[in-house]
């Protein structure tokens, strides 16, 4: 048994100088028990430009020589010698090394077909077989391969990014269950990404009310359904697991759209609070040129480090994506104009009015922040996750009668 790799030079010339660059060919372990038919695939992937990294004949000698030779690509005979086929040593071989497997065999049963697929194989070729054939589905099996990995790459980089920031990011699925928890929401929630995953929201993040100091939990699901933003109350405390505190700033949750603009789940930013020497109790702007590289809390799809900015609107939903994105990068006067902009264009537009008022409120215009919840529970009178806002800001002011009333009907609608 024996394999040999090779490479290919090419000369180029440029001012006056001469250059050699070496490109490594792509290697294709082959895994056949039949010496002949081995050797027939052998001389035609050479043929087609590859180099092959072994010729085996058994399942297991198949995981050894992947294991070794790392190559780029396996091509399995299902029906092998041994107690191992090709598809159990196919799921060990994905299972450890991640490398693709190309699938052959002499049978085309549906029951064959179906364990194979199983093992989600990057091709599937039935002898006998041409070389067009064998060339075709080997080049779409490798550049699926790349593409994966690009995608595993960015996921990696994004996994990292998100990792690094100060701000706890919790991302949920149109169930409302946990995605992602970077490790700051970690330090907060006493929950790993790994012990999280695939939990509700409200079994991993817990409050504290800054008022009444009963415990809470976040009402997501106006988010999800209906797309409105939401807030957590300044100064409430997020309770870990280990029963700890961290006091919170107000901080938000948006829907995460598709290309399509369908709701596909949500981001929620947690705010540490921290002490800024000199401000007052008014919620400062935030200039987005001071913190060039800190906006990425929802850059799901943006490898440069920041959300990418929508694109001017058209539409009153358009403006109210835009008054969205403009209250996380914390520049309210800029999400009230754009809410504005929505509800010039559709006045029935609620959720464009609760953006409003949650603007206006971290400004610290509470009479006008009010007017505008006003309008929205106008529209939308049994909206839970509104009466729970207007209750919090009527509690804020001093008047716990009407504050009490709002609350009743947040979990009479929210029920």
């Amino acid at each position: 048994m024996w394999y040999f790799r090779e490479t290919i030079t090419f000369i180029n010339y440029k001012e006056d100088s001469l250059k050699a660059k070496t490109v490594k060919k792509e290697s294709i372990l082959i895994v056949e028990d039949d010496f002949i038919v081995a050797k027939v695939i052998e001389k035609n992937l050479i043929d087609l430009g590859f180099s092959i990294a072994g010729l085996v004949a058994t399942g297991e000698d198949a995981i050894a020589k992947a294991g070794s030779e790392k190559p780029d690509l396996v091509l399995m005979d299902i029906h092998l010698q041994g107690e191992m086929d090709g598809i159990a040593a196919s799921e060990k071989i994905r299972a450890r090394l991640n490398i693709p497997v190309v699938f052959l065999t002499a049978f085309s049963d549906q029951q064959t077909f179906d364990r194979a697929l199983v093992t989600a194989p990057f091709g599937y070729i039935i002898k006998p077989f041409s070389q067009n054939t064998l060339s075709a589905t080997i080049r779409v099996a490798l550049n699926k391969k790349h593409a994966d990995q690009k995608i595993s790459d960015r996921h990696i980089w994004l996994d990292s990014t998100v990792s690094s920031l100060p701000e706890g990011i919790i991302t949920i699925d149109a169930e409302g269950k946990i995605v992602l928890v970077n490790l700051a929401a970690e330090q907060m929630t006493g929950w790993t990404n790994k012990e999280a995953f695939g939990q509700s929201l409200d079994q991993v993040l817990k409050f504290v009310d800054p008022i009444s100091g009963q415990s809470f939990r976040y009402y997501i699901t106006p988010i999800i359904q209906e797309g409105i933003i939401g807030t957590i109350p300044d100064d409430s405390f997020v309770i870990s697991k280990n029963m700890t505190r961290l006091l919170i700033e107000e901080s938000f949750a948006t829907p995460l759209r598709n290309h399509n603009a369908k709701i596909r789940g949500a981001v929620i930013v947690l705010y540490p609070k921290t002490a800024i020497p000199g401000s007052g109790d008014r919620a400062q702007e935030t200039d987005l040129a001071d913190f060039p590289d800190r906006e990425i809390s929802i850059a799901f799809d943006n490898q440069k480090g920041r959300i990418r900015e929508p694109s001017v609107p058209v539409d009153a939903a358009g403006w109210y994506d835009r008054g969205n994105y403009l209250l996380f990068l914390r520049r309210y006067r800029d999400a009230i104009n754009a809410y504005e902009n929505a509800i010039s264009m559709n006045a029935l537009n609620y959720q464009s009015w609760y953006g409003k008022g949650t603007a206006l409120l971290k400004l610290g215009d509470e009479l006008a922040a009010l007017v505008a919840y006003d309008q929205a529970l106008s529209i939308f009178p049994r909206n839970s996750r509104i009466l729970d806002a207007k209750g919090m800001l009527l509690k804020k002011i001093g008047n716990d009668k009407e504050a009490e009333r709002c609350f009743e009907l947040a979990r009479l609608y929210q029920a």
